[in-house]
């Protein structure tokens, strides 16, 4: 399972993600899309504990 609660990421000053939430029950399949620079992988980095957030995550 994963679960992100209250998330907020910034990246040089840019706000990525403010207080976002999500759940994801295990087995889930998920896919994330967007434009390039608003901060895809860096919510990876988040989740896998190479980024500092500055509030949140499960």
């Amino acid at each position: 399972m994963l679960i992100i609660n209250d998330l907020s990421l910034r990246m040089a000053g840019r706000l990525l993600l403010d207080h976002a939430s999500l759940t994801l029950p295990a087995g889930t399949k998920a896919g994330l899309v967007g434009r390039n620079g608003t901060g895809k992988t860096t919510l990876f980095k988040a989740i896998t504990g190479d980024f500092p957030s500055e509030t949140g995550l499960g």
